[in-house]
């Protein structure tokens, strides 16, 4: 043991340094491993990345006018170019007047909400966007699912080209039955709410959210539980109808489209009720509350003030 302690106090400081030479080999060679791990990634991801633009040249009725998101700047995944060859498919048979087959790439949401039956399709959206001509369509991605659609004349067919014939739309793609389908004309989709309130009487239900790219549908059913007629609005104020979302902005109603017959519910009535908001889609958006600043109990016709004013929010 002596003879050790003696042996390593006369080398100590070449021990150290074989030590020390021997611990920066290993962390050099950690360091090259990991570096070539995200070299080879980074060439992976470009490998893909080139593939899946390769996949543009596969469409055929539409032209891909970004590779990226409009909004987050990220190159399109697979998926979306997958979904993208379902617009393309949808365009393609609009093109050649095959007016069933489009029809059925429709989500079931799209098709209850807008276009009930085949006929109203083609009346409704058909007619008016594709008129029987070969439209040139460009695509990009606006975010996640959704796509902004350019839908123009062929100008080398009709030779000049008017701003007026320029149609847009945004198309959100949706998986249903393991396949891609679309909802279209700026329609993103719909979710059940369910929530509730009551207060003095009066209970309102949200029943569910069709959100748009330019504003937003909350459907409602209002019950009247009080002996007298209540007015959910008086239409004195177009701001006391809203939507809020989770950073406190405000959203307010469509007021002139709403009926004053729509906002009346007599004693003891149950009605169902749209109201529309000016909110625009955006992916990260929650509403937190549907609110009534203007709710009138006992209310009467031609009566030019009310004392009996509530604010309930759900």
């Amino acid at each position: 043991m002596n003879k050790f302690i003696r042996w390593y106090n006369q080398n100590r400081k070449m021990i150290w340094i074989t030590i020390g030479i021997i611990a920066l080999i290993i962390v050099v060679i950690q360091l090259f491993n990991y570096w070539s791990k995200v070299d080879n990634e980074k060439k992976l991801q470009q490998a893909n990345q080139t593939q899946n633009m390769n996949n543009v040249k596969e469409y055929n009725s539409v032209s891909l006018d970004e590779k990226q998101s409009t909004i987050t700047g990220e190159n399109l995944s697979s998926n979306q170019l997958s979904q993208i060859e379902t617009i393309d498919l949808f365009i393609e048979y609009c093109n050649n007047q095959q007016i069933a087959e489009a029809y059925s790439l429709l989500t079931e949401d799209c098709k209850q909400e807008m276009y009930p039956t085949e006929e109203v399709f083609k009346e409704a959206y058909y007619n008016n966007v594709f008129e029987n001509t070969k439209k040139n369509v460009g695509v990009e991605n606006w975010i996640d699912n959704i796509y902004k659609v350019n839908i123009n004349d062929n100008f080398l067919a009709t030779g000049k080209y008017t701003k007026e014939n320029t149609k847009q739309d945004y198309i959100t793609v949706e998986e249903e039955e393991d396949s891609y389908k679309l909802n279209i004309n700026s329609y993103i989709g719909k979710k059940a709410i369910n929530r509730s309130n009551e207060q003095n009487g009066v209970q309102i239900e949200v029943l569910e959210e069709k959100s748009y790219m330019d504003y937003q549908i909350f459907k409602l059913r209002v019950t009247n539980n009080t002996d007298s007629t209540i007015m959910l609005d008086d239409k004195q104020n177009i701001k006391a109808m809203y939507i809020e979302d989770d950073n406190g902005i405000q959203y307010s109603a469509y007021t002139h489209e709403i009926g004053e017959s729509d906002l009346e519910i007599s004693a003891r009535e149950t009605k169902e009720i749209e109201i529309k908001y000016y909110s625009k889609y955006g992916s990260e958006k929650e509403i937190s509350k549907v609110v009534f600043s203007r709710m009138i109990l006992g209310y009467k016709t031609n009566k030019p003030n009310y004392n009996n004013v509530i604010e309930i929010e759900i």
